[in-house]
């Protein structure tokens, strides 16, 4: 891989695994590093022809801007509009699940569970609900090795340090 391409993989997966552990000591810093690091991730998976994925993290980072919304003005419960997220994100990630299985692309699974695990997690953390660590920790566990089988090494050790930490944050 380029070292550019490296370099990418490198900012974006520290910025992930960052924002996981101010996300844990419950600063706001942890929505921004999140944001950024989703941003960067999908430009990576771009690069790494990684459409679908790159799709869907993209959806995160906006999901993680939600996140830090309802964080900041302390919004609890489920108001009309997480309903019209829940509902497009669920209707987005059949339109590409479908498509990738039309395609016979690898890996297919993989982003099908990294949309949902991811999805539900940022939606449950921006409500300050638990239960989003431990769909972090399913979406974590995938992506280690979707991106091992991609060769994006650095990424793939990160989402092990993320482990790591939403381990230590649910216990």
């Amino acid at each position: 891989m380029k070292k550019s391409l490296r370099a990418l993989e490198a900012t974006a997966s520290t910025s992930l695994m960052l924002s996981k552990y101010f996300l844990a000591l419950g600063s706001v810093w942890g929505w921004w590093l999140s944001i950024l690091g989703y941003t960067l991730t999908s430009f990576f998976n771009v690069a790494i022809k990684l459409r679908a994925v790159a799709g869907i993290v993209a959806g995160l980072a906006v999901l993680s801007a939600y996140g830090l919304y309802k964080w900041t003005y302390h919004i609890s419960g489920l108001q009309l509009f997480d309903w019209i997220v829940i509902i497009t994100s669920f209707a987005l990630s059949i339109i590409l699940i479908v498509r990738e299985v039309k395609t016979k692309r690898p890996y297919w699974i993989f982003q099908t569970v990294a949309t949902i695990a991811f999805a539900f997690a940022f939606i449950a953390l921006g409500m300050k609900m638990e239960i989003g660590w431990y769909a972090l920790l399913i979406g974590h566990i995938n992506n280690t090795y979707l991106y091992y089988k991609k060769e994006a090494y650095i990424i793939s050790f990160m989402q092990i340090v993320s482990i790591v930490i939403v381990l230590v944050k649910i216990f």
